[in-house]
């Protein structure tokens, strides 16, 4: 049986990364910071996605070829979802492309919601099939999104006309593990201090999909019965104008102390420290990154009783009921909730209120050695 001390020297992990930002770049310099594997990153830039989904197969071959041609020896291979691991099997040099390779899944294009008026192209969601299957493991952010994805790849495949190969991806999904993202707060933080009145918090991207249009009904539902609280707003916004971002400044008026993304990881967390109680409203979420960093940083949740809110919201320590009184069922509900903290805050403080989630669990000092341990077994299994 396999111990995961079984492999006494550190792996050499050779990263492909076709999109070299955001969330795909985090994980990876997360991971590495406090593994005890060492890494070779090759990572094109985080722009222009379809085209690093189209060619990066070819590139990163080509660019792992100059690796192992200057004398670069590697363990294993891991990639994030967009890159066409069968492609690139196909397109490197031995022994390349016979070492074991992981597939992390941070995203999918069969569930990954599309912008108004636009239309799914099954080409990109095929390429992460064919990379589920030609992968010896695939890795996803959540259960729910391992769910998601098997539901709706199968599904599909299944009103294809001959040859589905369904059994291959079912096959590969039995296999494959749940290993969320980490978040590495600064060791400088201080602790949370809950305010008066309290901060409500939106970290979200301020798109489509996270439906800021609830949250903004629910803040001009509060502000009509003359609540008392403050809004700090975190998430990353289009250059377009917004309809829904100028109602909700011109509903709130003084009561916005911040709006806007802070790319200073320092200050951002400064910012977080202030939220007391942190707010989604999204009708998509395969993580939830920034949600994790709020509640670390102190805050609150009020979150859908959907998508993997549940899941991330299910510490050992916490009851049932403190989870319930986190989660909503309805959009509609949404008011009221935060109506009933608000009031319970500006009462009696937090006191009055229900314990954190603990999420220290998500630490990457915590998450890295579940990560190194699987790929551990994943070279011990191919050897």
């Amino acid at each position: 049986m396999f111990k995961p001390d079984a492999l006494s020297r550190p792996l050499n992990i050779l990263v492909l990364e076709p999109y070299g930002g955001g969330s795909h770049a985090t994980l990876y310099k997360g991971w590495q910071k406090y593994s005890r594997h060492h890494f070779a990153v090759l990572e094109l830039p985080g722009r222009h996605w379809k085209w690093r989904s189209r060619h990066s197969s070819l590139t990163l071959a080509l660019q792992a070829k100059n690796l192992a041609q200057s004398g670069q020896c590697f363990d294993v291979i891991f990639c994030s979802e967009m890159l066409n691991l069968a492609e690139w099997r196909g397109l490197a040099s031995d022994p390349l492309a016979r070492l074991p390779a992981v597939v992390y899944f941070h995203e999918n294009q069969f569930t990954y919601p599309l912008s108004p008026g636009q239309k799914r192209d099954y080409h990109f969601a095929y390429n992460n099939l064919l990379s589920a299957i030609a992968a010896d493991q695939i890795w996803f952010n959540s259960e729910f999104h391992r769910a998601d994805f098997a539901a709706a790849a199968i599904a599909w495949l299944r009103r294809m006309p001959d040859y589905p190969h369904h059994e291959s991806l079912e096959l590969a999904l039995r296999d494959s593990l749940v290993l969320p993202p980490g978040i590495d707060p600064p060791g400088n933080s201080n602790s949370h201090r809950f305010s008066s009145p309290p901060v409500i918090g939106w970290v979200a991207r301020w798109e489509h999909d996270k439906r800021p249009d609830r949250f903004v009904q629910a803040i001009r539902g509060l502000v009509e019965r003359k609540l008392d609280f403050r809004l700090l707003v975190l998430g990353k916004q289009s250059s377009a104008p917004d309809e829904a971002l100028r109602e909700l400044l011109d509903v709130s008026g003084d009561r916005v102390l911040h709006c806007g993304f802070e790319p200073d990881r320092i200050r951002y967390w400064d910012l977080l420290r202030q939220i007391d109680i942190i707010v989604s409203t999204a009708d998509h979420e395969f993580f939830g990154i920034a949600i994790i960093e709020a509640l670390h940083a102190g805050a609150r949740p009020l979150l859908p009783a959907r998508l993997s809110y549940p899941e991330i919201l299910d510490p050992p320590t916490m009851t049932a009921a403190e989870k319930q009184a986190c989660l909503y069922l309805r959009d509609q509900d949404l008011e009221s909730a935060l109506e009933l903290t608000l009031t319970q805050m500006n009462t009696s403080g937090p006191a009055n209120s229900v314990s954190n989630p603990d999420v220290t669990r998500f630490k990457w000092e915590n998450l890295a050695v579940r990560y190194d341990h699987a790929m551990d077994r994943i070279v011990a299994q191919a050897n």
